[in-house]
């Protein structure tokens, strides 16, 4: 047997690559160097052996211990897991306030109690997201949208959701192809309105259009009605309460975002 068809039949792409679960990976690492520096400490030739085989097989396999996923979500604390899977931002991005650039650029309005949409920005970006119905130019607007060239870029689907891939790093993420065209439509029109977007980073930009999406009452794509609601979903190794904007008609996911129970708990307190 060859050695790359070696390779493909231990790989395991559902949990690796873009698929790859940090905090299983950093929990099987852990436990690889402890057995190993054990192994090492009464024959250290086979320590090393050991660690190296070990890394090997969570890089192509993505765990070492069966049953990973379960065991780390059992025994790892939800903050802890939250730091794996949000990261953070830098200093300078995270001083950047969204709602004070919507603001600025006109895209929502201050209300006596809330915000709204600017009526001729909502105008403009359902027009663009009902220019965006071919699927088979995602690539393309994706490669617009973050400025590069398409044939660098791949699509990676997941059921209803997607993950953009430059060479083997994610670089975006989408819950549906309507939240893809919520995004694009609204790049788009933010480029055309404010000439500070150009300027702002990337990973700033994303979480522009993420808060955009909060205000949609329409279905990108099928033009259904938008509803909000609290769900508790369960990543690879936790349970955690997002609220959730869904299409009530086709059922396209349009946001997903964390969401604090403990502030409605001290509220109702």
């Amino acid at each position: 047997m060859h050695v790359s068809t070696l390779v493909d039949s231990i790989r395991q792409p559902e949990y690796t690559g873009a698929n790859r679960c940090l905090p299983c990976t950093v929990t099987n690492l852990a436990i690889a160097a402890v057995i190993s520096v054990v192994v090492g400490a009464f024959v250290p030739p086979a320590g090393l052996v050991l660690f190296v085989v070990a890394v090997a097989a969570v890089y192509l396999r993505g765990y070492l211990v069966p049953g990973t996923p379960a065991f780390t979500r059992r025994y790892l604390p939800d903050r802890l897991l939250a730091v794996f899977e949000k990261g953070s931002l830098s200093p300078d991005l995270a001083a950047l306030d969204v709602e004070t650039f919507l603001v600025d650029a006109g895209v929502v309005v201050e209300t006596a109690d809330d915000l709204d949409l600017d009526s001729d920005f909502e105008a403009a970006w359902y027009d663009r997201m009902r220019g965006l119905d071919d699927g088979e130019t995602d690539v393309d607007e994706l490669a617009v949208l973050a400025g590069l060239p398409p044939e660098e870029f791949r699509i990676d689907w997941h059921g209803d959701a997607f993950v953009a891939l430059l060479g083997q790093e994610r670089v975006g993420q989408w819950e549906s192809r309507a939240a893809f065209v919520a995004d694009v439509a609204a790049a788009r029109e933010l480029a055309a309105r404010s000439p500070a977007w150009a300027d702002a980073p990337l990973a700033y930009r994303s979480r522009v259009l993420g808060a955009l999406r909060l205000f949609l009452e329409r279905c990108p794509t099928c033009d259904g009605e938008v509803e909000l609601a609290q769900e508790v979903v369960q990543s690879c190794c936790r349970n955690y309460d997002v609220v959730a904007a869904n299409c009530v008609d086709c059922g396209a996911r349009l946001l997903e975002a964390d969401f604090d129970t403990s502030a409605l708990e001290g509220d109702a307190a």
